[in-house]
């Protein structure tokens, strides 16, 4: 009997096996490497998965294919310029000395720039501005010298923005320009000299220089970029050094074919229509160079503030990959901890827990079984959690206008120690695994997510955007709201993390709570393709890159990274290598970086907006169909090139 029932087990468990083989795309969702079923397989929130192209999408669409643009976009400076022009502007830029080795400039400086009031600079300054950060003064100031003055007990980097106009008004007084040249003795100094000649007596100066032989809108752009490398830049006698920053470029440059690319516009304005999301924003990295990156639509549908390239998108679970994980990289690379340790070896708080004999690899690859999410019910339901303005039971800031009460997140880290680990492991996608991982993390590193990544990761690459609690450093207007929560919160969420586990623990956790525009994105997945280096900076061995966005040994996912090998073969078809790491965000966000191709895909939005029950972008397999044209983009790319 007993051998009966054994033979009726194994039997319904082929069948059911077959059965799943028949939805080869969602596999891997139960699967893992041994082609066995998980003991608990339980629905997956649209945060995990990547959504679907079904093969009557075309026809779904078919209608609106000709729909006019969207009636807000943005148009980069270098999105309408040639090949051609690029050259001609770009390689007329030249370094003519680097005394010090002070160029390239980076984050790290503390940089001043001084510059002529009667020029418009605009196109200058927008770019520089958001490469680093800066303080301003005019030479026509009337307290010029004395600002100078009290300059000269500061460990300042200044740059001088010069034209001939400025240079020869300088020289006919000479006072403003004895004062620059004696600053020079200093300080560091780089200058930047637009005019067809530059003085010959600057080679006479110890400062970095540079030449622009033309001032206009493209060359100002083109001189900021050269600043800090984020292109390639020429010395006077043809030396080149390679950018080490991403740039941008036109999209021919990159050897991709424009006009396909610029079919993502017209595929985002019928979602925008649709309603899919109430805007988004798009980036594509082509080796080194960013050769799209447009905003889209509206903060939300009626239309009152156009979303912008500046603006920071709620990233979700991205958070995991381009938070949580890093910050384990860097820990396991330093020896501080052991992809095969356990948390008893790390934290006595939890030798006592069933979590106690769990792995730090078992916890980056989901493959621990635990819950998917938080026991936060109770927590819920309570309406004492926050208050809109701080005192001493509510002193934690989680937005301008909203304070969580005291003692709230020991509660759930408390809860957080109940939770209990199956007896074996098993693959199952779970906010607990990363939740778990911040504990460690900040254990070991002795400081809070939030501070380790940003002194570790995020100031050093300049990142301006990329940051937890968004609602306390910048402006309302830069931030994209989420859902219109009318259950819990009963407010607009616009400020703070959407995610409900994220913020019970103030905002700050391992599975979410990461705001970012695309460009910081991209800077973060490029450092990755690089193998761990960017800006002239290394931040990981290459060795360490390479272990953790590799396939585990244990599903289709990496260590901390998903792989979209895992989700799409429709992508594969059209170039996208297996190597391709990434994570995707239930407020409708991905990143995707491929290596083989050295290509990186960002869309953010907020589809969730008002509504979480808006499933339109998964029914849609909008991202995916983005994706694809940049696949598409590449491969034609490289037919015109053969044609040449």
């Amino acid at each position: 009997m007993k051998t009966s029932n054994k033979i009726i087990t194994a039997l319904v468990a082929v069948a059911l096996i077959t059965l799943l083989s028949c939805f080869s795309e969602t596999l891997p969702l139960f699967v893992g490497i041994n082609n066995s079923i998980s003991e608990h397989p339980e629905s997956i929130d649209e945060e995990y998965g990547f959504d679907r192209l079904d093969q009557d999408e075309d026809v779904y669409w078919s209608s609106e294919i000709n729909d006019d643009l969207p009636e807000n976009h943005t148009v980069q400076l270098f999105d309408t310029l040639s090949v051609t022009d690029w050259d001609k502007y770009a390689n007329s830029i030249k370094l003519i000395q680097n005394p010090g080795g002070l160029w390239p400039l980076n984050p790290r400086q503390n940089i001043r720039l001084l510059r002529p009031g009667n020029t418009d600079l605009t196109p200058f300054l927008s770019f520089f501005s958001k490469e680093l950060l800066f303080k301003e003064q005019l030479y026509v100031e009337t307290n010029f010298k004395q600002k100078l003055n009290c300059a000269k007990g500061e460990e300042e980097v200044f740059v001088y923005v010069m034209n001939e106009t400025t240079y020869n008004a300088m020289s006919f007084s000479g006072n403003i320009l004895n004062k620059l040249y004696d600053l020079a003795i200093h300080h560091p100094v780089l200058m930047v000299y637009f005019g067809a000649n530059y003085p010959e007596k600057l080679h006479n100066w110890p400062i970095t220089l540079f030449h622009i032989p033309e001032q206009n809108t493209i060359t100002q752009a083109l001189a900021a970029q050269s600043l800090v490398s984020a292109k390639d830049v020429y010395t006077n006698n043809g030396t080149l050094f390679m950018a080490q920053r991403l740039g941008r470029s036109p999209v021919e440059y990159s050897g991709m074919d424009m006009e396909k690319l610029e079919e993502i516009d017209r595929w985002v304005e019928k979602s925008i229509r649709r309603k899919v999301m109430p805007g988004c924003q798009v980036l594509v990295a082509k080796s080194g160079r960013i050769i799209y990156n447009k905003a889209f639509g509206y903060h939300t549908y009626d239309k009152k503030r156009a979303v912008s390239t500046e603006d920071v998108y709620d990233i979700a679970s991205i958070t995991k990959a381009a938070g949580t994980t890093l910050g384990i990289m860097k820990l396991e690379e330093m020896g501080q901890l052991d992809l095969a340790g356990r948390l008893r070896d790390y934290m006595p708080d939890y030798k006592r827990t069933s979590l106690s004999y769990l792995r730090v690899r078992h916890l980056l690859s989901h493959h621990t079984g635990l819950q998917g999410n938080l026991p936060i019910a109770r927590f819920l339901n309570r309406d004492d959690i926050f208050q809109n303005y701080a005192s001493s039971a509510y002193n934690i800031a989680v937005d301008q206008d909203l304070y969580l009460k005291s003692g709230v997140k020991d509660e759930l880290l408390a809860e957080l120690k109940r939770v209990k680990a199956p007896r074996r492991n098993f693959f199952r996608y779970s906010d607990v695994n990363f939740i778990i991982l911040q504990q460690l993390l900040e254990h070991q590193a002795g400081q809070s997510l939030d501070q380790y990544l940003s002194l570790s990761f995020y100031q050093p690459l300049g990142l301006q955007h990329l940051q937890y609690r968004p609602g306390l450093n910048l402006d309302k207007t830069q931030i994209i709201p989420t859902e219109q929560d009318k259950k819990w919160r009963k407010h607009l969420v616009h400020g703070e993390v959407h995610d409900e586990s994220a913020l019970l623990l103030g905002g700050i956790a391992g599975n979410a709570g990461l705001f970012s525009n695309a460009k910081d994105l991209a800077i973060i997945f490029q450092m990755l393709l690089n193998k761990g280096a960017y800006g002239g900076e290394h931040f990981f061995d290459p060795a360490t890159v390479e272990r953790f966005t590799s396939k585990n040994n244990y599903n289709y996912r990496a260590l901390g990274f998903d792989r979209l090998a895992g989700h799409s073969k429709n992508l594969r078809r059209y170039g996208a290598s297996l190597n391709t790491f990434g994570h995707t965000g239930f407020t409708g966000t991905c990143v995707w970086a491929d290596p083989d191709n050295d290509l990186i895909f960002i869309f953010l939005s907020n589809r969730i907006y008002p509504s979480k029950r808006n499933n339109k972008l998964q029914k849609t397999g909008l991202r995916e169909r983005l994706h694809k044209i940049v696949y598409q983009s590449l491969r034609e790319g490289k037919k015109l090139a053969i044609r040449g």
